[in-house]
């Protein structure tokens, strides 16, 4: 499982820590890219990405190797996309990250917001195909079980794992 990051900061990197030790793999986004860096030799993140588009392609890209051959063939897939960024920086984040999503994808927002706020966007995200996942686990109930192995990683108890 691939998860893009947007936002690493207290919040952010503790839950990508503890997705890593689940075998999640997390590639993030960050607007302070030498914190991400750190974090990425740290071993805090799969990787660190300069852009939302670069991080959009790389969770939407499965690998799979052929047996034959041994040339990597790309598909296409659904990604999962987390945001922790603060309350005033969600808006602007989700209106950059839309065109870059698709059918399929799903939103998890992480950015303790409003809660009618987000079951409106849950609404309108999912005229579009898309996933919504407030904080608050409010959204789409196949969304939430695609999801579970991320939520499983940052229950309390794997917290003290850090």
């Amino acid at each position: 499982m691939k998860v893009g990051m947007i936002g690493l900061g207290y919040v952010g990197e503790g839950m990508s820590r503890l997705m890593i030790k689940e075998g999640i793999k997390v590639w993030s986004y960050s607007n302070n890219y030498e914190k991400s860096c750190e974090q990425y030799e740290a071993g805090y993140v799969s990787g660190v990405t300069t852009s939302l588009e670069s991080l959009a392609m790389i969770v939407k890209t499965k690998e799979i190797y052929g047996e034959k051959s041994g040339e990597t063939v790309q598909f296409p897939e659904s990604g999962i996309f987390m945001i922790s960024v603060s309350p005033e920086k969600v808006d602007d984040t989700l209106d950059e990250l839309l065109p870059l999503l698709s059918e399929g994808d799903i939103i998890i927002d992480y950015s303790n917001g409003d809660i009618t706020k987000s079951q409106e966007m849950e609404k309108y995200y999912s005229k579009l195909g898309i996933s919504y996942i407030f904080s608050g686990v409010y959204g789409a109930s196949h969304a939430i079980n695609t999801c579970s192995k991320i939520f499983q990683s940052l229950s309390p108890g794997n917290a003290t794992r850090i």
